[in-house]
């Protein structure tokens, strides 16, 4: 990091840390829209490594290695430095589906990519001819064995990112 050029964090219209998903969302529908759905990730790896080849915003993304997982937010991109020690059997889930409004009967073509769960709060219809099923790998990842104090220390002073607190209400 150059000590004369200043720590600019990632402007309020890069929600890309804080809203991954829906920069997922965004870039989904427009693969739908341009039919452009060949790319197995509708540009979504090349969004990331683009943001986070930046070592300035890698710095403001969180760690879990540091951080608490009850001060993050739900959904939020965040880091991990670890060990794999050990690949699951590949999971199963719906890379593309199609929701029905019970009520409209309007429906809408959704991804599970980059998702623990199907987001939907209408019926999910499997069996639309525009789902997709996919299959992923998932990893049990654990911390560093026998990481010395000072190596974390030094990942922990190149974040920028810190918890925002609330001011302390006085009654």
């Amino acid at each position: 990091f150059d000590s004369g050029m200043q720590a600019k964090m990632p402007s309020v219209g890069d929600d890309w840390i804080e809203n991954p998903i829906g920069v997922v969302d965004r870039l989904f529908g427009l693969s739908i829209q341009s039919e452009l759905e060949a790319s197995r990730d509708w540009g979504v790896g090349e969004y990331f490594n683009e943001k986070l080849h930046d070592k300035d915003n890698w710095t403001w993304v969180p760690s879990l290695n540091d951080v608490p997982l009850h001060l993050l937010k739900p959904n939020g991109l965040v880091r991990y430095r670890c060990m794999i020690q050990d690949m699951f059997d590949p999971e199963y889930y719906l890379q593309r589906y199609e929701t029905i409004d019970s009520k409209t009967k309007e429906k809408t073509i959704k991804t599970g990519k980059f998702r623990d769960v199907a987001d939907s709060g209408h019926d999910i219809d499997p069996s639309a001819p525009t789902s997709v099923i996919s299959e992923r790998q998932t990893f049990y990842c654990i911390p560093i064995p026998g990481e010395s104090s000072w190596s974390k220390e030094a990942y922990r002073r190149q974040s920028r990112f810190r918890i925002k607190s609330d001011p302390p209400q006085f009654q």
